[in-house]
């Protein structure tokens, strides 16, 4: 223990002697180890942190799917999930849900949000206590009994400032009154991680919170057997496995065919584990997760890498002035071990001292990137961060590998010296460049330092260009400072009949604005949270089993987005008719009105290659394409618009279908607005004209947000995703860059200030400062040259790597492959060019003299 007391005492002392190197051990530490606390605690939150659940590998979610075609799911009704629950086998207790998006009123205003219709046993299912009050009651969870209760989630309960008298207070949810009846403990966001739904309903008020994204308009009540709107989870018996329930699931879903055999025909059950991220009628992949935080870690720990190799070059350069001190130590008496343990401990301490540093950097960098996702989604965020014990305990670890990766190899070499030798080397003499190899490097680990950064360089690099790419999509709307507003009847009690006046009404008042060119409502916006999309086939064909169809497009169907749409919807968006005509007024407004379709080129092209979709009859179909609608269930083909882009990660552009809003009928809407002048200062001027004419004319209906639709666009999640991707990566490759001009200039100003004699001899014998500048140089340049070899190589395999999540940008992308090279060089030369420069500057005589 007093060894170790004095060996810290030694290693404070000696940073207070030298702390320019202490300032830039502990920054360059800092940056390695906060970079892998961040970027751990991001993937442990994704893939590894266990959930707030009781024997959590229990549950599993159970997926209803068609026989025939086992890429179609669905999800379950009540009665089904009753059956589930009480005739299965395998399961110790099942638990249902949805989530429905809703309007959660705050004095004047509402804000949308997400919250869960779950079945009474819920939260005990999922071995979840309540913070407070009660869960629901069997009765408060059938089918149209419209208990007005709920439970909030501890986010929201954060949100009112821990108001101790929130259970049993009433708050304001689709313009209806809930009686808050309990509080989910914190970090609880219900069968997902880090997103969850603000608050919790009973099933019993499904019909009255259900929004049209999540069901259609005339969709059965919830307790029809043909209204499928259920998930369903189940926790395992004890020693039930998740392949052993396989075949009493698929008996089961038999035995409702038998008792069901329209509502059931050609359904399977199957279980899988519980997502981790996603709510969805199919089991997710969870490959693109798994590859993605991969790939965080290990950029995450080449940084780290590169900030060990940094320091060791930096150990080993300043280990040449301490060779005759370590020398004497021996000499004296003091043992191999005894030295050993004393660089270690200076390692150690600066590790230290480092990580603290880092996890502070991690805390504030995984807080902003938080706070930047909760403004874009209308869900909770559940996320710890680097607060967590494990995330904590792992900085600790990397700490550790950091002494170990920049300590242990220099502490060996130092401690293994020769000692007389070492007593009688002359002041700047390196007896280790005597020993040099001609076929090593002078500085290898500086040379592997300078390759790994030049490949997280070209990675970041490549989503940089990405994230600009998306910035400057090309949509095909020709009108970016289109206003949209977002408006919910429902919220507001009204029925189809009344929604589709108000919104006309609504139209109609706000086109007449002096300044507005046109306005139309839509119930869907490009690049928003929600989209949809339906098969769409040829109407009227009948292709008997085994038979050729006579072209490619009979008997097939094609997915395509679909959106309902007022009568100048293309005008206000800016969106020519290229053949045909638009909607009227009264195919829009009127729900008998006879059945219209608009198509876009793709649509209209890969159901009639032969080039004559106008005027053709279309109608939506299932995934295999063989529903054979009535003739009134079809729609004629009235017009062909240019083709759109409503997402950054299709393939491409295009296959959209548009119908008239009241067949289409949402009462969750956009209304899109179109100034006369279309300049930010003129859609800026028509706010408040456009909310107070909205008021007069649909009171009570919400107006949620009013933004242009080019600030609409830059808010998109797909964007942040693309933009967080590039900032992630892109300030991975930064620090990278910035470690390895640290570690240049660190090594060669050290190296240089060595040779401070070596320089003052070539100068007194009447070298040009120039020409000894070009020595140091051409030396950096080799070493810079043989690391942009390697770099150029691992920038390529990482390229490679991250090839599926680049927007609309190659692997092997000559511009950044060209950029990052040079910017890098120009870095290193800098870096090697200041030392030398200073080293030249000085006197002859003065560098004579030096030690």
């Amino acid at each position: 223990m007093n060894h170790l007391l004095q060996d810290l005492r030694f290693a404070f002392r000696l940073m207070t002697r030298t702390p320019g190197f202490a300032f830039a051990a502990i920054l360059v530490l800092a940056l390695g180890v906060g970079a892998n606390t961040a970027v751990f605690s991001l993937v442990d939150e994704l893939l590894w942190s266990p959930r707030p659940f009781a024997h959590a590998d229990e549950i599993v979610q159970v997926y209803s799917q068609d026989r025939k075609h086992p890429s179609s799911f669905r999800l379950f009704s009540y009665p089904t999930y009753r059956d589930i629950a009480d005739q299965n086998a395998v399961f110790s207790g099942v638990l249902a849900y949805n989530l429905t998006m809703i309007g959660i009123g705050e004095a004047e205003t509402s804000r949308r949000a997400f919250g869960s219709v779950v079945s009474s046993n819920y939260f005990s299912v999922l071995g979840v206590p309540l913070r407070q009050g009660r869960a629901f009651t069997p009765g408060e969870e059938t089918p149209s009994r419209h208990v007005p209760v709920v439970i909030a989630s501890y986010r929201y309960w954060q949100s009112t400032g821990f108001d101790p008298g929130l259970v049993g207070r009433t708050i304001r949810v689709n313009e209806r009154a809930f009686t808050v009846v309990g509080i989910a403990p914190a970090r609880f966001t219900g069968t997902m991680m880090l997103l969850g739904p603000e608050l919790y309903f009973p099933l019993g008020v499904y019909d009255l919170l259900a929004n049209d994204f999540f069901r259609e308009s005339g969709t059965p009540t919830l307790d029809r057997r043909d209204s499928n709107q259920l998930f369903v989870i189940g926790r395992l018996k004890p020693g039930v496995t998740v392949a052993g329930a396989e075949p009493a699931l698929r008996t089961l879903a038999l035995n409702l065919e038998k008792a069901f055999p329209v509502e059931q025909k050609e359904q399977t059950f199957f279980a899988r584990p519980l997502p981790r991220l996603s709510a969805g009628v199919a089991p997710p992949t969870k490959a693109g997760l798994t590859v993605l935080g991969s790939l965080l870690i290990g950029m995450a720990a080449i940084v780290l890498l590169i900030a060990c190799l940094n320091l060791a070059n930096l150990l080993l350069a300043r280990g040449v002035a301490r060779r005759r001190e370590i020398a004497i130590r021996l000499a004296l008496g003091g043992g191999r071990r005894r030295i050993l343990r004393q660089l270690l401990t200076e390692g150690a301490v600066l590790a230290l001292l480092g990580g603290v540093v880092g996890w502070v950097l991690a805390l504030g960098g995984t807080r902003l990137l938080m706070d930047s996702l909760s403004s874009r989604i209308p869900f909770a965020l559940s996320f710890e961060g680097v607060a967590n014990p494990e995330v904590f305990l792992a900085a600790l670890g990397f700490c550790a590998v950091a002494t170990i990766g920049f300590a242990l190899g220099p502490a060996l070499r130092l401690s293994r010296i020769a000692g007389t030798e070492d007593l009688k080397a002359q002041p700047g003499q390196d007896p280790a460049t005597r020993r040099r190899r001609r076929w090593v490097p002078r500085h290898p680990l500086l040379v592997a330092q300078i390759a790994l950064s030049l490949g997280l360089l070209c990675a970041g690099g490549l989503f940089l260009r990405g994230a600009l790419k998306a910035a400057k999509v090309d949509t095909g709307f020709r009108s970016p400072q289109t206003l949209l507003a977002e408006l919910d009847a429902s919220l507001a009690g009204y029925d189809e009949t009344r929604t589709l006046q108000a919104y006309r009404a609504i139209e109609e008042r706000i086109a007449a604005l002096p300044g507005v060119q046109a306005a139309s409502v839509a119930s869907i916006v490009p690049f928003g949270t929600v989209s949809q999309s339906k098969n769409v086939r040829r109407a009227g064909l009948r292709i008997e089993p085994g038979a050729r169809p006579a072209t490619a497009a009979e008997g097939r169907s094609f997915n395509a987005r679909w959106t309902s749409i007022g009568a100048d919807y293309f005008r206000t968006m800016g969106l020519p008719i290229l053949r045909g005509r638009a909607f009227s007024a009264f195919e829009t407004d009127q729900t008998g009105a006879p059945r219209v379709a608009i198509v876009d080129e793709t649509l209209a092209r890969d159901l009639y290659p032969e080039g004559n979709a106008l005027g053709q009859h279309i109608q939506f179909a299932d995934a295999g394409g063989t529903v054979d609608s009535s003739a009134a269930a079809s729609m004629e083909i009235v017009g062909i618009v240019p083709d759109t882009r409503w997402d950054f990660f299709s393939a491409g552009r295009g296959g959209t279908i548009y119908v008239p809003y009241a067949q289409g009928f949402l009462r969750n809407a956009f209304l899109h607005v179109r100034p006369a002048v279309e300049t930010p200062a003129a859609a800026a001027a028509l706010v408040e004209t456009i909310r107070r004419e909205i008021r007069t004319a649909a009171p009570g209906v919400p107006l949620f947000t009013i933004k242009t639709y080019a600030r609409h666009l830059d808010s998109s999640l797909q964007l942040w995703v693309i933009r967080t991707g590039a900032v992630l990566f892109g300030v991975l490759g930064g620090l990278a860059l910035l470690l390895a001009v640290v570690g240049v200039y660190g090594v060669r100003s050290y190296t240089v200030s060595r040779r401070t004699r070596e320089i003052g001899v070539r100068l007194a014998l009447g070298a040009t400062p120039q020409a000894v500048q070009g020595m140091i140089l051409r030396e950096g340049i080799a070493m810079t040259v043989a690391g942009l070899a390697a770099g150029l190589l691992l920038g390529m395999a990482l390229g490679q790597a991250v090839a599926g999540m680049l927007y609309e940008v190659s692997a092997f992308d000559p511009f950044t492959f060209s950029v990052a090279p040079a910017v890098l060089v120009a870095a290193a030369l800098l870096a090697c060019w200041l030392p030398a420069r200073r080293a030249t500057g000085v006197a002859p005589m003065v560098a004579l003299r030096a030690e």
